[in-house]
């Protein structure tokens, strides 16, 4: 199916790295506890484990997760946004939920812009990030990549889109090819034509827009941006 990117951002106003320690202990007895219960259905284990033995070990953590070892960080990080159950009352799914291939022709625009911060807040999105020091994200499965961009970055990011291509709207008229409008004005026309997306049809500034609507989303000032990269 290909990797997918999916947008995820808190119900409660916080950052990331302050819901996993606050959920850290009913977190961690989920995981170990799944564990248990696939050991003694299926004979398999659930999950990692390093991650089983960092749970089973650590009851409670420090607030500063740079203090862990960055890979039982990482796989934390996926577990938690991706897997952990109780997380669907804490995390909200939103927004464009796409293929990565979809993102590579607005990389490129981002690329050659040379803007240093665009493309390091770009990549964090894209690509992924640690929760520690904002290293390269790296799990022991590697199933999924977390990126995630704080309030002021998100900000700071959709301020640098703007900068340099233009609002959802201008980047449609500066960017899209003419053949693109028009697709775009029959999909108006026809709104039963439900292809519309799920063919060829890939602007060179989709990434861009798709990015700029998850922002756009965002109105509370302590709330990250989340990416899923499958």
């Amino acid at each position: 199916m290909g990797i997918r990117i999916q947008f995820f951002k808190s119900k409660l106003d916080k950052e990331l790295k302050d819901l996993i320690f606050e959920n850290y202990s009913d977190f961690a007895k989920w995981y170990v506890d799944r564990n248990n219960a696939s050991i003694e259905e299926f004979d398999e284990t659930y999950g990692t484990k390093q991650l089983i033995d960092f749970f089973t070990q650590n009851k409670k953590i420090s607030k500063d997760l740079n203090l862990l070892p960055q890979k039982i960080i990482d796989e934390m990080t996926v577990e938690y946004v991706v897997e952990y159950p109780a997380s669907q009352s804490i995390l909200e799914l939103f927004g464009p939920s796409m293929k990565k291939w979809r993102y590579n022709k607005s990389t490129q625009l981002v690329l050659e812009t040379k803007d240093h911060e665009f493309i390091k807040l770009w990549r964090y999105l894209i690509n992924g990030r640690s929760l520690k020091n904002s290293e390269e994200f790296d799990s022991y499965t590697d199933e999924y990549k977390i990126g995630f961009l704080s309030f002021k970055e998100h900000s700071t990011l959709k301020k640098l889109i703007l900068k340099h291509f233009g609002d959802l709207q201008e980047m449609k008229q500066k960017y899209w090819t003419d053949s693109e409008k028009k697709k775009l004005q029959n999909s108006i026309n026809n709104p039963d034509n439900d292809t519309y997306f799920l063919s060829d049809h890939n602007p060179v500034t989709s990434g861009l827009e798709y990015v700029m609507l998850a922002i756009n989303e965002i109105k509370t000032s302590k709330t990250d941006l989340i990416t899923a990269i499958e």
